[in-house]
C-alpha cells in the first residue's frame, strides 16, 4: 500500500509497506564530482500491491556515521515487514521495456507572412 502525507515543511510525502526481501545493507554513496560521500542504508521490498512491485529504498546517513547505518542494516532482515516514508519528490520509476518508440521532434512552422 502507498498513501501520502505531508511533512512538518509541508512536502508531500509518499509511504509504502512491504515485505524486505533480503537482508538491508550499509553501503556509501558518492555525492558529487569533488569525492564527498555519506552512509546509506540499502534495502529492497516487495509492495503490498496486487503485482508486489520490488521498490529499491536507500537512507541517507550523515557523513561518518557509518557504524550507524550498519546497525540499522543488521536490524533489518529477509521477510520482515516494513513502512518506508519518502519525499515525493525523491520517488524514481523504474522499468524494463519491452519496445522503445522514438517520437520525432515537431516541425517548425513557417513565419506568418502578412
Amino acid at each position: 500500500m502507498s498513501a501520502v502525507h505531508t511533512s512538518a515543511q509541508g512536502a508531500p510525502v509518499m509511504e509504502y509497506t512491504g515485505t524486505l526481501l533480503h537482508q538491508a545493507e550499509a553501503r556509501t554513496k558518492v555525492l558529487d564530482g569533488q569525492g564527498h560521500t555519506v552512509p546509506v542504508l540499502c534495502m529492497d521490498i516487495e509492495l503490498d500491491n496486487a503485482l508486489h512491485t520490488p521498490m529499491h529504498v536507500e537512507q541517507p546517513f550523515p557523513t561518518a556515521s557509518h557504524e550507524q547505518a550498519r546497525a540499522a542494516a543488521h536490524r533489518l532482515k529477509r521477510g520482515m515487514r516494513v513502512t518506508v516514508q519518502a519525499p515525493l519528490v525523491s520517488v524514481r520509476l523504474g522499468a524494463t521495456a519491452s519496445h522503445i518508440h522514438v517520437i520525432p521532434e515537431a516541425q517548425e512552422e513557417a513565419p506568418c507572412q502578412p
